[in-house]
Order: C-alpha cells, then sequence, then structure tokens
C-alpha cells in the first residue's frame, strides 16, 4: 500500500514559488499558468499547467503541478512510458481526441524494468470524450470519471489501445461510460466509492476485465460488450486461485457478479 502522497501535495502548496520553472518546451504564459506546446515536461514545480501539444514527462522527472492539470482537445500529456515523479495538487481535466497517460508500472510502460513511477493527483480526474487513458499506479483524492471517447474498433487492423486503471487508489468513485475502445480493465485497484460501467464496448474479446479490486461502494456494470470477465487473471498458472475475486462493500448490479468470490461468507 502506498503512503498518502495526497496530503504532501497540500503542503508543498504553501511552499510553492510564485514563478514556476520553466522548461524549454513549456512556455510560461504568466506566473500562474505554464502552457507545454510539446516536447519533454522538465523537473520543476507548476503552479497550473495546460498541455497543448504531445507533451512527455521523461524518465527520472520530477514534477510538481501544485494546482490543475489542464489537456486540451487532441494534445497528450504522457507520464506512463518511463518511471518519473509526478504530482498534481489539484484536479486534471482532458478534453475531447486529447490522451491522458500517468503511471509506469510493471504492469504498464515498465514491465521489464525495476523501478517504477510515484504518481498522485489530488482532486479529481475528469475525461471528456479522450481517445485514450492510462491510469495505473495513481493515488487519486477524488473521483475519476470519463464520459465517451475512445480509440475505436481498431483491433482487427492489428491495432491496440488499452485504456486501462491498474493498480490504482480512488479515494472517490470510479466512473466510466460510453467507451468504444480495443480494451478497458480494472484491475488490483482500490476504489473507495462507487464503480461504475457502463456501455464500454472493446472489440478486443479479452476486453472488459475486471479483476482483483477492491470496491467500498457498489459496482454496477450495465451494457458492457464483450461480457465483462477475468480474462488473463483465468489463464495464468502462477496466480492463487482467488486472485481473480474482487471484494465489493456494497451492491453489485448487472453483469460483473462474477466478481465475487462465491466461496466467501456473505457473498
Amino acid at each position: 500500500m502506498k503512503g498518502s502522497r495526497i496530503a504532501l501535495l497540500a503542503s508543498a502548496a504553501v511552499f510553492a514559488l510564485a514563478s514556476v520553472t520553466t522548461p524549454a518546451s513549456a512556455s510560461q504564459a504568466d506566473a500562474w499558468q505554464s502552457v507545454c506546446s510539446g516536447g519533454d515536461i522538465a523537473s520543476g514545480t507548476y503552479q497550473n499547467l495546460k498541455v497543448t501539444g504531445d507533451c512527455t514527462v521523461p524518465s527520472g522527472a520530477v514534477v510538481t503541478v501544485v494546482h490543475n492539470l489542464k489537456v486540451v482537445r487532441g494534445a497528450s500529456f504522457a507520464a506512463d512510458s518511463a518511471p518519473s515523479t509526478v504530482h498534481i495538487g489539484g484536479n486534471v481535466v482532458a478534453g475531447p481526441g486529447s490522451f491522458f497517460g500517468l503511471g509506469c508500472t510493471a504492469a504498464h510502460g515498465c514491465e521489464t524494468g525495476t523501478t517504477f513511477s510515484d504518481a498522485s493527483v489530488g482532486g479529481n480526474i475528469t475525461l471528456n470524450y479522450v481517445y485514450d487513458a492510462a491510469i495505473n499506479g495513481v493515488e487519486v483524492g477524488g473521483n475519476v470519471v470519463s464520459q465517451g471517447g475512445g480509440g475505436g474498433f481498431v483491433f482487427d487492423q492489428g491495432g491496440f489501445v488499452p485504456f486501462s486503471v491498474k493498480d490504482d487508489i480512488i479515494h472517490g468513485n470510479l466512473v466510466v461510460r460510453g467507451l468504444k475502445t480495443t480494451w478497458f480493465g480494472v484491475i488490483r485497484s482500490q476504489i473507495d466509492g462507487n464503480v461504475i460501467l457502463k456501455y464500454i464496448k472493446n472489440d478486443d474479446p479479452d476486453g472488459n476485465e475486471i479483476v482483483h479490486d477492491a470496491i467500498g461502494g457498489n459496482l454496477v456494470c450495465r451494457g458492457l460488450s464483450p461480457q465483462p470477465q477475468f480474462g488473463d487473471a483465468v489463464e495464468d498458472p502462477s496466480l492463487p486461485a482467488d486472485y481473480r475475486y474482487s471484494t465489493v462493500g456494497g451492491r453489485v448490479v448487472g453483469q460483473c457478479g462474477f466478481v465475487l468470490n462465491p466461496s466467501s461468507s456473505g457473498s
């Protein structure tokens, strides 16, 4: 279990410099907001960060956004393919056709490495018709909400666009609605509130994996295609037999009744 990084961000905001550290690839519009129009985002403390192009957090970078991160329509914030430290004190908002990736873990982006990301968001993550998102190994103080979007059906053309929520701690709710993409999964994550998954369409037959999660509230699954499933967790002989199951503190509604261990009392 990760230690709490949300509280550390609150104290960091008090000591943040009035003028942010600005990399060559990010122009400082004013003391309150920096803009990355493309390239690497250098280590530093930013009051607010607006991403308008294809921007990457490189390996080993330490980036603190004291307040909010905004990824505009068609832009990309990629902090999921190399280990880095990224802490965002406020909210994340990503617009239509954009990409938001945060967290490089043994299960995503850093599969062959031994060093992984340290990442957190103090507020909410709101994804509005994004092209794709990868949220892996991240502590989120509020909700994660995704409406619409996705990379479309490209699996039969050799494409693979995975929308992943893996190894996260989400202190609020997780809500994903109307996503159409190759693959979607919620795996090994702690969600303290409700999980609501509706009308998520994948063209990978192994899509819509719900595996080994700890959900404090209700789990609602409706209109998912293919049917939600364990996927690879069933096939891996190195994992214990009950690894695939999740715990749900509230009710399970719709297609996801299979996630509960039938041998557990009260399930």
